[in-house]
């Protein structure tokens, strides 16, 4: 059942509110939590996740073209929307953000099997780590550029290259193709896992303590455009290039994908950047809690 992959995270989440309000967690835990998650678990899963990889085998070459092409034009048609929104450039870089990045790892990967089958469960993975690596990193250009009053491009592209996630991107992809199976990339490969594992969780624990007293008491307005363009606006986008530009193949794991609900990544980027966090973090909530309705219809729709 659906609910029982939604479920862990409400509790993982309660358990941060929880020592926050017992006054268990100190007010700092939040920030040494992010620090750990953005340098280190995050980076760590991203280049696994692209390790693993074949990128030579046409199968997993055109999955991964309709991935790439699908959320970049979405990021863009989302980047065009917000610059006529006026609203302050935290708070668009916020939504863009949020509604471009979905928890496809950790929800997606399990509920693709779950709904369709092991065989399809490659092809969720796939697009499960393009949905949420092209996102983040295209928001860290897009924040850049929503937060740099002056725009050189030289000074714009070390800042991104040097992105502790930007780097992690090249790492895997390298390693994705040279596949090297010496023992020491074999224990490198086990020990980035297991501190790949811990992003999730810990982000989640932090993500708990920082909405103690903060739930949905502003912005309800925004909140409400970034949680519909997360769990509606992606599968409509992905519906209508089907329906008039391309036909997109496994069509589908592409929209269950694109209904996940905001990463909780988004929080520890938000929090690194200065945005809006009180808005990431209740947009990762509200979006979660619509899984609950939207993820069981999707799988009824595309049955």
């Amino acid at each position: 059942m659906p609910i029982l992959v939604i479920l862990p995270i409400f509790l993982i989440i309660l358990a941060g509110w929880m020592f926050k309000k017992f006054k268990i967690a100190a007010d700092d835990w939040t920030g040494v939590l992010n620090k750990f998650v953005y340098y280190v678990s995050l980076p760590a899963i991203i280049a696994v996740s692209l390790w693993d990889i074949d990128f030579l085998n046409p199968d997993y070459l055109r999955t991964l073209f309709h991935s790439f092409l699908i959320i970049i034009l979405f990021s863009l048609a989302v980047f065009i929307f917000l610059s006529f929104l006026k609203i302050n450039r935290d708070k668009k870089a916020a939504i863009f953000l949020t509604a471009t990045t979905g928890n496809t790892v950790y929800m997606g990967f399990p509920l693709v099997e779950l709904s369709y089958g092991k065989i399809s469960y490659l092809s969720g993975a796939l697009i499960g780590t393009i949905y949420l690596i092209v996102p983040i990193l295209i928001s860290i250009f897009v924040i850049r550029f929503w937060h740099s009053k002056e725009h050189k491009l030289s000074k714009e592209l070390y800042e991104f290259f040097k992105n502790p996630l930007v780097i992690s991107v090249f790492f895997g992809v390298v390693l994705g193709l040279l596949r090297p199976e010496y023992a020491f990339f074999s224990a490198l490969k086990k020990s980035l896992s297991m501190l790949g594992a811990t992003a999730s969780p810990a982000a989640l624990f932090a993500l708990g303590g920082f909405l103690y007293g903060k739930f949905l008491k502003k912005n309800l307005g925004l909140l409400a455009l970034s949680s519909f363009l997360k769990t509606f606006g992606f599968a409509l986008f992905i519906i209508a290039l089907n329906l008039f530009l391309f036909k997109i193949p496994n069509l589908k794991i592409f929209v269950l994908q694109s209904v996940m609900p905001v990463a909780v990544t988004t929080f520890i980027i938000s929090e690194k950047f200065k945005l809006d966090s009180d808005l990431v973090a209740n947009s990762i909530l509200v979006s979660t809690i619509l899984s609950f309705v939207i993820v069981p219809f999707i799988v009824f729709i595309f049955s």
